[in-house]
This record gives structure tokens, sequence and C-alpha cells, in this order.
């Protein structure tokens, strides 16, 4: 709706209903037309405060309310698939010297920090590689860990992998919605 361009990876598509009902098609796979969106809160608070945006690109009446929650809630959906995926593809590695090494080694994409992770062990590990992407996940230590069934982990490193970049996509997209 800025009309800036993007890869569609990096888009939310949302979809109208015969009925006038908005979905997110978080995949991109149901059928109908569709509007591509940037999946951040800013963007999709101005698409709920100004409906004519929508509107005109589907061409009927939509309504808008509540397209922020809708799409983070597909967003919370694809980051636990996303999660779980990477964790089974061995993309994740925790324990505090496994991340110390897996960002020394140049192949950590990401980094999840745990709800109640201490701020020395987060300062420790941003000076270690600043251009590593970190977020603040909203789970604590014990349900971080049994995320990625493991247990207990205040920081989880995101592997170089095709798992791993996904999930840091979802990430991404995670933050942007906050």
């Amino acid at each position: 709706m800025t009309r800036r361009k993007a890869d569609q990876e990096d888009l939310v598509r949302l979809v109208l209903s015969p009925e006038g009902e908005l979905f997110v098609d978080y995949r991109a796979k149901i059928p109908g037309r569709g509007a591509w969106v940037s999946p951040e809160r800013k963007i999709l608070e101005t698409l709920e405060s100004k409906p004519k945006i929508l509107r005109s690109a589907f061409r009927q009446h939509v309504s808008v309310d509540g397209i922020l929650d809708k799409v983070r809630s597909a967003n919370r959906r694809a980051l636990g698939d996303a999660l779980s995926i990477a964790a089974r593809a061995g993309a994740l590695v925790g324990g505090g010297k496994r991340v110390r090494e897996a960002i020394a080694s140049k192949n950590c994409v990401a980094i999840l920090f745990a709800s109640d992770a201490s701020p020395r062990l987060r300062v420790d590990l941003a000076e270690r590689d600043n251009a590593v992407f970190s977020i603040d996940m909203e789970h604590d230590c014990s349900t971080l860990g049994a995320k990625i069934g493991k247990g207990p982990r205040s920081a989880v490193a995101v592997m170089s992998s095709k798992p791993g970049k996904h999930l840091k996509r979802e990430l991404q997209r995670h933050a942007a919605l906050r």
C-alpha cells in the first residue's frame, strides 16, 4: 500500500471474501483478489484508520477493523511453526558457550533472548557481533527452552540455513508488528 518495491516473501497478502470480510493470507494460497502489504505496525494502523485505501484496492467496501490483530495472530502461528521447524532441522543452538561459538563462527543469523535473560548476557552477546539480528522473545527461559525441545534457555542462536533464515524473516516481521 506504500507503493514501495519489495520481494513477495517480505509482504503479507490480504484477501477479501465474497461477503466482504478481510482475511490474512499469510501463505499466499487463498484464491481471489488480494492486496499485498508490508507487515509493519505503522502501515497496518494507517490502513485501519484510512479504510478508503483498501476500498480502492479491492474496488468495494472492506471492513478494516482488526487488521493489525489479524496479521499479528497469523505471524504468531507462523513464528511458532518456523521455530519448531528450525529446532527439528538443527538450526538452533542453545547454551552460553555454544551461542558464543555460533556468533564467532559467523554462521549465526539471529539471537533469541528469553524475556528473563540477564542484561549482562544480552550485552555480552550483542558486543560479540552487532550485525546479528537479536530479539527479545515473549517467553521466559523455561518456555523458550520447551518451545525448541530443550531445557531452559536464556539465549538461542539461529544458524544460517534455510529453516534458520525463514525463522529470522518471521522474527523480523514479529518485531515490526510490535
